[in-house]
């Protein structure tokens, strides 16, 4: 019975929409209607808005009370989990966070309806009304014998298994228990990151909207003041989902990092930009009259692109390519139609209307703020441009093959570097210009300070970091290949501080005068902080590993109970112990450089699905943190030998053998070896390459080590011989049988001791040199937005108390 009112309730909303859709375009078109069509869209949107309220109300009642004869209930939730999650199971399936993308769209219309300008009232609500039609679509469920429309999160687990034998038999059959949440996505960033980042979808609605009933109602200049608070506001929330995604995955995936490049986070990621270059052209458009075209444009292609990352998510074309995209759901069509219905009223409109947009009268100074902010915003769209190309490869590739690959992380990389050069530099420009009337005469006084301090403390990092070494890539490649990538992060370095230092000092400036306009000169600041956390934390993280030197390992593998030191750092793996929800948590005492002792206790498990997960731990500090992941010996022991006598080893590398009897380290390799030592004449006349395997064998009883040399020898007949060493006393030996050139690693076989260990695990432990910056910057960025939007409402209101918009 829930279910039924729920699904009857996502009914009404779509059908409420639709109408309230309509009365607001005829409120908008023909104002002088003696019918009061405002006031009827404004009770349509809500009644759509409680609907969709209380059907929410409702799916969330059925997951914390475990209906799972509900196809949702069951897909998305189990008995075992907290109410926080259960909460957060209610997006965490692609109907859920549709109706929660609906939720938030239903209050920003209200929001609008009570606070925005009342002459764009009508328009603009149309807009917004028409999106909403299309979103609720995505959920509604309807059949029409073939054709189904939606699909909906109140729909029975029978009818959607129709096929599967329990349901043919018995249809009221329920399960005992759900599928539960992702073991991933059971974290506490899921109640909080997702909901932020629908907040920056659903708000990133209004600019769009201002735009197109600007070109509609032939408006082109008095948009930008209502509109502007509502793009910095998407535009912050958006970032902020974003940064807490990267944040997320960084403690919680094993692979090292808060950024991979993945099709889905780019999908997020370009909206963001392009409504960063939105913004400033915005600004410019507000303060010297020009730029008409460009912030048009630009507020429709954010949204836009909103709308095609939801495609790219939702509709399984990313679905083998990106660990973040939804199960294909049948939308497929539904999603291309979306797209196709709002790119032809934005673009559509923009394109009938473009020959009445206001020309500039002539076109702005080189040493201008005007062209200074326009060239950042062309170099963000570029950037842009290259990220969603390199997402939509997977659509591209679908012509010539049938299992698209996505462009590697190179490609991003290559390309973003040197554009970053570029827009990172202008940031450093932008508010030294905007503050300063510049000019040839003067330009030299204003940028002298902020590029002085760039230039000091560049050539500081230079001198007192391994920046250069760091920043080299060996290889057989000519310059560029070699140092090409290390001069552009030099560039980036130095264009960052010069961003810091240059809106440092109007930042100080303007914050004696009028902190209220400091927004934009904080946000900055920001900008090259994080640019500066990013650098050092991406480009010199150091990796915590035993491998000789040339070696591409950033690994080791540790021994229960036998402790090793590694780049300065002891650590000893102590065990295992039970953490959350039963997951299990390995210990291990870390002893620093400095002789400061902490605990770090990574997390790796199997599921109930038979899925590895693995869960880092994190040691933070203020001059870097420390990264620790794990992988336990049980999640690679397929690919272990299984022999007992047989082993492989990198150089640097420690077993146990036998129950923690002995230890052995492979040293080095030995080339100069004197053959007739271990073999006759004729052996040492048919010998081409003989090898060496310098071991170092410890009795872990007695602490007594023993140095073996077992020989691998290649005759010139292309035979393989062997020379095996040992401990007589200790009634060991061992046998040289094979090494690879490429990983430098050796097999081994052992007689009198079985090398199976008891317990070990493979460590990947990194430095990452003051990632807090890009913490810091972030948040102080979102610092400088929300200023900033504080100013813009102030404007907003007294325009609106002057009766100007």
């Amino acid at each position: 019975m829930a279910g039924i009112l729920g699904q009857l309730l996502i009914l009404i909303a779509f059908v409420a929409t639709g109408l309230a859709g309509f009365a607001f375009y005829r409120a908008a078109q023909y104002p002088d209607d003696p019918f009061d069509w405002k006031r009827t869209g404004r009770i349509l949107w809500s009644v759509m808005t409680g609907s969709v309220f209380a059907a929410w109300a409702i799916l969330i009642v059925l997951i914390a009370t475990h209906q799972f004869q509900y196809a949702y209930v069951w897909g998305h939730s189990s008995r075992d989990l907290p109410m926080y999650y259960l909460f957060s199971a209610s997006w965490e399936g692609q109907e859920g966070s549709f109706l929660l993308w609906i939720i938030l769209n239903s209050a920003v219309g209200l929001t609008l309806i009570k606070w925005a300008a009342r002459s764009y009232e009508a328009p603009v609500m149309a807009v917004v009304a028409f999106c909403q039609v299309f979103l609720l679509s995505m959920i509604v469920g309807l059949k029409f014998g073939p054709l189904e429309i939606g699909a909906t999160p109140f729909e029975t687990i029978a009818e959607a298994n129709p096929d599967v034998p329990v349901f043919q038999a018995d249809p009221n059959f329920v399960p005992a228990d759900g599928s539960g949440l992702n073991d991933l996505l059971q974290n506490y960033w899921m109640v909080i990151h997702p909901p932020m980042l629908f907040v920056g979808f659903a708000t990133m609605i209004v600019p769009f909207a201002f735009a197109v009933s600007a070109l509609w109602k032939e408006r082109y200049t008095e948009w930008v003041r209502p509109a502007l608070p509502w793009t910095l506001a998407s535009v912050m929330c958006l970032g902020v989902g974003i940064a807490m995604g990267g944040y997320w995955a960084y403690e919680t995936l094993s692979f090292g990092g808060f950024w991979a490049w993945d099709p889905v986070e780019n999908s997020s990621f370009v909206p963001w930009i392009i409504g960063v270059a939105a913004i400033h052209m915005m600004l410019i458009q507000r303060k010297s009259g020009i730029g008409h075209k460009a912030a048009l444009f630009l507020n429709i292609l954010a949204y836009m692109l909103v709308i095609y990352s939801t495609f790219l998510t939702r509709s399984g074309i990313l679905g083998d390519v990106s660990v973040h995209s939804f199960v294909d759901l049948g939308l497929y069509n539904q999603l291309l139609i979306w797209i196709l219905a709002m790119g032809i009223v934005g673009f559509g409109l923009f394109a009938y209307r473009y020959k009445s947009l206001p020309k500039p009268s002539k076109e702005p100074p080189f040493l201008s703020r005007e062209f200074m902010i326009f060239s950042g915003a062309v170099l963000l769209c570029v950037v842009g441009a290259v990220v969603i190309l390199g997402t939509s490869s997977p659509i591209f590739g679908k012509f010539f093959r049938d299992n698209p690959a996505t462009v590697p992380i190179e490609f991003y990389n290559d390309w973003t570097l040197p554009l970053a050069v570029g827009f990172v530099f202008l940031a450093g420009l932008g508010q030294l210009f905007w503050w300063n009337k510049m000019s040839v005469e003067n330009i030299n006084r204003v940028l002298l300070a902020p590029i002085a301090l760039a230039v000091v403390s560049t050539v500081l990092i230079l001198v007192l970091t391994p920046f250069v070494e760091n920043s080299i890539t060996p290889g057989p490649g000519g310059f560029w290949d070699t140092y090409g990538t290390g001069m552009l992060l030099l560039l980036l370095l130095f264009v960052a501080f010069f961003a810091f230092y240059g809106n440092g000092l109007v930042l100080w400036r303007v914050s004696r005068g009028n902190p209220k306009l400091a927004g934009g000169a904080l946000a900055h600041v920001g900008l090259g902080i994080a640019v500066l956390g990013i650098i050092s934390s991406a480009g010199f993280n150091n990796p915590l590993s035993n491998a000789p030197p040339g070696s591409d390992r950033e690994n080791f593998v540790l021994e229960r109970g036998a402790p090793m030191n590694v780049e300065g750092y002891r650590v000893e793996y102590v065990g295992t112990e039970p953490g959350e929800r039963g997951q299990t948590e390995f210990v291990l005492n870390f002893t620093d450089p400095r002789g400061n002792d902490f605990t770090m206790k990574p997390i790796a498990y199997q599921s109930n699905s038979g899925q590895w997960i693995q869960h880092p731990d994190l040691k933070l500090y203020v001059e870097k943190d420390i990264f620790v992941a794990v992988t336990p010996r049980a999640m690679v022991d397929q690919d272990t030998n299984t022999n007992g006598n047989e082993l492989t080893l990198a150089r640097g590398d420690m077993r146990a053998l036998g129950n923690n009897d002995f230890s052995i380290r492979f040293e080095a390799f030995e080339t100069n070896l004197d053959l007739e030592a271990h073999m006759n004449e004729t052996e040492v006349n048919q010998t081409e390459i003989a090898v060496g395997a310098v071991l170092t064998v410890t009795n872990l009883k007695t602490n007594e080590s023993r140095a073996l040399r077992p020989l691998y020898i290649i005759r010139k007949d292309r035979s393989v011989n062997t020379v095996a060493d040992g401990v007589e006393e200790w009634d060991l030996s061992v046998l040289f049988t094979g090494m690879n050139v490429n990983t430098g690693e050796i097999s081994l076989v052992m007689d009198g001791v079985e090398t199976a260990a008891q317990d070990w695990i493979v460590v990947q432990a990194y430095e990452k040199p003051v990632i807090s910056l890009v913490w810091i910057g972030l948040i102080l960025l979102t610092f400088g937005f929300v200023l900033s939007i504080i100013r813009r409402m102030h404007d907003v209101k007294l325009s609106m108390k002057r009766g100007a918009v």
